[in-house]
């Protein structure tokens, strides 16, 4: 419960305040922009409904997250209005036909089906990373709507091992440098849900994937 209040506290920064990811005086953040890699090719979705599930995590991250990432994206989507109606299952799943059963049974026309697909918090050098894909599902026929991946990083800080910096060390206590001013992990997937929302919603335009 604690993780989720975090997640919807950057959440509501971002959406409510529009603050942006933030850069330390070492630590960079490359914010790379959604892929598309599926797209609608006839008609608009943004009067559909929708339900969000929890998203499916790596081997060794709890799969409590996943559900704390899905309702994150959940409550994005609710704010920009990606779709006309928006609901959250809490019930994991295996495979898309599973998905796209719960979406049957809750009546709607769509499923929210992501993946974190790579995730690290980094340490005080930096180091943090996400790697999110969403794909969306239409329940009746089974084609996949949308399928957008995006990946954020948080370059590490190296410490100066030049020599002269070395030298100086001998005379001096280097003071130890931190990441306390740049993006965490649940800021990158905040950021992330509100990147592919946008391009959903037809509000920001990236290029899409051709194979």
């Amino acid at each position: 419960m604690k993780n989720r209040i975090t997640l919807l506290a950057l959440l509501g920064c971002l959406l409510l305040n529009g603050c942006a990811i933030k850069e330390a005086d070492h630590v960079a953040v490359r914010t790379g922009s959604p892929v598309v890699h599926i797209y609608p090719t006839g008609g608009r979705y943004d009067q559909a409904t929708a339900l969000v599930l929890p998203f499916q995590v790596p081997a060794g991250i709890q799969p409590s997250y996943g559900l704390q990432v899905g309702a994150l994206f959940h409550e994005v989507f609710l704010s920009k209005q990606t779709f006309s109606t928006i609901r959250f299952g809490e019930r994991f799943y295996g495979t898309i036909d599973e998905a796209m059963e719960m979406g049957q049974e809750a009546g709607v026309d769509l499923v929210v089906a992501g993946r974190i697909n790579y995730a690290m918090s980094g340490g005080q050098l930096g180091g943090a990373r996400a790697d999110v894909s969403l794909r969306v599902v239409n329940v009746q026929s089974g084609n996949t709507v949308w399928f957008i991946s995006q990946v954020m990083d948080q370059l590490m800080d190296h410490p100066d091992l030049t020599l002269p910096n070395r030298l100086l060390s001998v005379f001096n206590v280097p003071e130890v440098r931190t990441s306390s001013g740049a993006a965490s992990l649940p800021n990158m997937l905040a950021h992330i849900a509100v990147d592919m929302s946008e391009v959903m919603a037809g509000a920001r335009l990236v290029s899409r994937k051709t194979r």
